[in-house]
């Protein structure tokens, strides 16, 4: 965000200065699925196979352990069958310039794709035309854009410059995955540039990089020269941004700088469905936090090299045939700077060195590198684990399997805080949030298996999108048709208005181009004693499942009754609904009425439920998983109250939001999966777990609310008993996460954090005593509750447990953070 505290101990601003065939699986996808357990040689060959699939959907069976849907051969797809080609390009911008276009191809701005022409200019062209906001600009909603690389070989000679609120999209469908191949004079630091680099530092501050997207594509360093350092992508990036099945090459042995991706800053974020062929390393990051599933490496230096962190969640990582897998040691030798670090469901095969921590000159933070590591297969890896003087886990030549091991700060209810260094039991999983021995995982479904005919788009369906028009009757029609007749619903661009509830029925697959805006609107959504919700999945207890993708919920203007999202169908273990890039934002955009000019900052005005403004209080709750639902996956979901203004002119200058609460789950039964989400700025709470069971979360993030306490978490909205509101002192900021009266929860990483205290952040500076706020942690009256890597900032107290602070954050410093490694209860 964009006050946020600076941490210059946290990082090393350094800056590191014939295409094969895309990796394709037997389900029609490209590189997700090289996750598979590898042959018994200790060369690990890398394989492919290649079917087509197109079948009427039918359910939502998985017969994979971790990513995918099985399909089976029908007949083979052409390039031109993706259904973008065939329903893209209808969508609207509403505050756009006239004639805007919010789907580009980049072949139409003069792009060739032929393997032999330069077209760096033509699809720079096409990110930048209509006046977008590119470097110079601090950030925009109002023109959207979906670039689109129709299959071929686009030869690139300078970096492409990517903007804000932009989705990069290649063509998914098996050996139609657009090619960016880099020259051999090419010389830039990294090919795809999220974030250039000017006289004063990144083009937008890292941390208020929203909005980008990059998909389907493979990037071809091979032609430069291995000992030019380059990398992929730059991507200093946070929260509503990811980067999903894209194929990295790159020049092979000990010679090679290239990189796939380097990320030097940020507060993220999501990564997933990535494959790595070369490398020095294969990828290089630092940033707050980050989740990052489903990643492969084939024959790199380094797999993954770590330049700080404060948490960061790995899962479904396999690492083939490198030098080193995991590099967590300090970046110049003395000063460490990775925070804290999970490994779960993860393979490391043919690689020396399977984990490496510590620094060479013995210096650093009292608790350097908290280290988890949870259910890692091992192949021919010698050493297990090192540290600073030498093996501290033991590998072997054959096969062997790390079942849980870690380091840091250890605490329970009576105990701590213990340091340790040592194998651990492994937690204890549901059976119903596992498949084959892992947790349940599914990639952001592409579509890439259904042609036109099932597909039916909003706008041809008698929806406006432009802001205006009340499109409730519309998409509500829309969505019960297109479920019955089992065809997928695709948003075009645009904001949608709607006045009354949005009803997602069972069966509905659901996904947005250009992050498509549901907007509530009117006086149905702002009574906070009668609340409903802006879009219903299912009525409470129906049974079914959805898949719904790349959109956002919002609200206009006053709402205090929203509930944005209400999740109420009972979809189960065995067939779990499914959320990806779907994001609840409240105020800061054109068109919501709450912004810089209705909703400007007031710390010098002392704030009563008398004098704050009503324009501004909007939102009831952000979304509710309900009592009777279960058997939902949730991937980078991002449920934000708007702390700052995203428009030109505002210059991010903050604002002030009221919504009354984050994200309750209340369901009975659970099932929940929450992989890389966060919560933000809410009034009483950012997550609620409330007398559920069987959730498995990692890496979540919050932020407690800028202007808090004043007021504080008591108002405007009062307590009600309803949705088991919490009980809160006078004085006192909202809560973090609280886990009341559930069972088997499981966090692996989390990140709670303080930062201002009526809107002033030097009470999360290191040394002030860590006073914005007096607690942000709460497990009560609750059983087998075990996180990995708490961090926090900001906040005097890390743990309550039945009413008692059981943790400080004085015993737990971590540099910049706080981190306690390892709580049971």
């Amino acid at each position: 965000m964009p006050s946020r505290p600076h941490h210059s101990t946290c990082f090393a601003r350094k800056i590191w200065t014939d295409v094969e065939m895309p990796n394709i699986n037997k389900f029609g996808q490209t590189a997700r699925s090289l996750n598979q357990e590898p042959p018994d040689s200790h060369r690990v060959e890398d394989t492919t196979t290649l079917t087509f699939a197109n079948e009427p959907f039918s359910g939502f069976s998985v017969k994979s352990s971790t990513d995918h849907r099985k399909g089976r051969q029908r007949f083979p797809l052409t390039c031109s069958d993706y259904y973008l080609y065939q329903v893209g390009g209808k969508g609207v911008a509403p505050f756009a310039p006239a004639n805007y276009k919010t789907f580009r191809n980049v072949k139409d701005y003069g792009a060739k794709g032929d393997g032999k022409t330069d077209d760096t200019a033509a699809i720079n062209r096409a990110i930048s035309d209509n006046g977008r906001c590119g470097p110079g600009c601090t950030g925009s909603t109002k023109e959207p854009a979906t670039i689109f690389f129709p299959s071929g070989t686009y030869i690139v000679s300078a970096p492409i410059i990517d903007y804000y609120y932009t989705i990069l999209h290649g063509n998914p469908i098996p050996g139609c995955m657009a090619t960016l191949k880099a020259t051999p004079s090419f010389s830039a630091r990294w090919l795809l540039d999220s974030n250039p680099y000017g006289a004063n530092g990144l083009a937008w501050g890292a941390t208020n990089v929203f909005w980008r997207q990059v998909n389907n594509l493979v990037i071809d360093l091979t032609a430069i020269p291995a000992t030019r350092e380059v990398a992929g992508i730059h991507w200093p990036s946070s929260q509503a941004t990811s980067i999903s099945n894209v194929v990295f090459k790159m020049a092979q042995g000990t010679n090679s700088k290239h990189e796939g991706i380097f990320m030097e800053e940020g507060s993220g974020g999501y990564l997933g469905d990535l494959v790595f062929h070369g490398g020095g390393n294969g990828m290089t990051v630092g940033n707050q936090q980050f989740t990052m599933r489903n990643l492969t490496f084939w024959n790199a230096q380094t797999a993954i090299k770590q330049l700080w962190s404060w948490g960061w969640t790995y899962q479904g990582v396999s690492i083939n045939n490198c030098k080193v897998g995991f590099d967590f040691t300090a970046v110049d030798g003395t000063a460490l700077a990775v925070g804290s670090v999970v490994i779960v469901d993860s393979q490391i095969n043919n690689t020396p060195v399977g984990i490496t921590f510590g620094n060479t000159a013995g210096t650093g933070p009292a608790t350097p590198n908290n280290l988890i590591v949870e259910n890692l297969a091992l192949n021919n890896v010698p050493t297990a684990i090192r540290g600073t003087t030498g093996t501290v886990l033991a590998g072997s030549t054959g096969r062997t399997t790390v079942a849980a091991w870690g380091r840091g700060n250890e605490y329970t209810k009576n105990t701590g805080p213990v340091k340790f260094q040592k194998v651990l039991t492994p937690n204890n999983r549901p059976a119903s949030l596992l498949r084959n021995g892992k947790y349940y995982a599914l990639s952001k479904p592409t579509y890439e298996k259904v042609l036109k005919s099932g597909f039916v788009t909003a706008r041809s369906a008698g929806a406006k999108g432009d802001g205006k028009a009340d499109d409730t009757a519309a998409i509500n029609n829309l969505l019960a048709s297109a479920a019955a007749a089992k065809k997928v619903v695709h948003f075009d661009a645009g904001i949608y208005r709607v006045t009354n509830t949005i009803k997602i029925p069972p069966g509905s697959r659901i996904t947005g181009e250009s992050w498509p805006i549901i907007m509530s609107s009117g006086a149905n959504f702002n009574n906070m004693n009668s609340p409903r919700p802006v879009v219903q999945i299912g009525s409470p207890g129906q049974a079914g499942s959805i898949e719904w993708s790349n959109m956002i919920v919002s609200t206009q203007g006053a709402q205090a009754g929203a509930i944005l999202i209400q999740y109420n169908l009972n979809s189960g273990s065995a067939n779990p609904s499914g959320m990806w890039d779907v994001h609840v934002r409240i105020g800061g955009f054109a068109g919501s009425n709450i912004q810089l000019a209705q909703c400007a900052k007031t710390p010098g005005t002392v704030a009563t439920k008398d004098n704050i403004k009503p324009g501004c209080i909007s939102g009831f709750l952000s979304m509710h998983i309900t009592k009777q639902s279960s058997g939902l996956l949730m991937e980078n979901c991002w449920l934000w109250v708007a702390d700052h203004d995203m428009e030109m002119p505002a210059n991010n200058q903050q604002i002030t939001v009221y919504t009354g609460r984050g994200l309750l789950i209340e369901s009975t039964a659970g099932n929940i999966w929450l992989y890389g989400t966060g919560v933000e700025h809410h009034q009483q709470y950012e997550y609620h777990l409330v007398g559920t069971k069987n959730i498995v979360m990692g890496q979540i993030q919050t932020e407690t609310a800028y202007y808090q306490p004043n007021p504080d978490a008591l108002i405007p909205f009062p307590f009600t008993s309803a949705y088991n509101d919490v009980t809160i002192d006078k004085g006192q900021s909202g809560w973090g996460l609280r886990i009341f009266k559930s069972s088997d929860v499981l966090v692996y990483g989390a990140g709670l954090y303080s930062f201002f205290k009526n809107n002033d952040n030097n009470c999360a500076q290191v040394g002030q005593g860590h006073s914005c706020q007096t607690r942000i942690f709460s497990v009560k009256d609750s059983s087998r509750v075990s996180v990995y890597n708490l961090n926090t900032v900001g906040t005097t107290k890390m743990i309550m447990y039945n009413g008692n602070d059981i943790a400080s954050a004085n015993k737990n410093e971590n540099g910049f953070i706080n981190t306690i490694a390892l709580f049971r209860v």
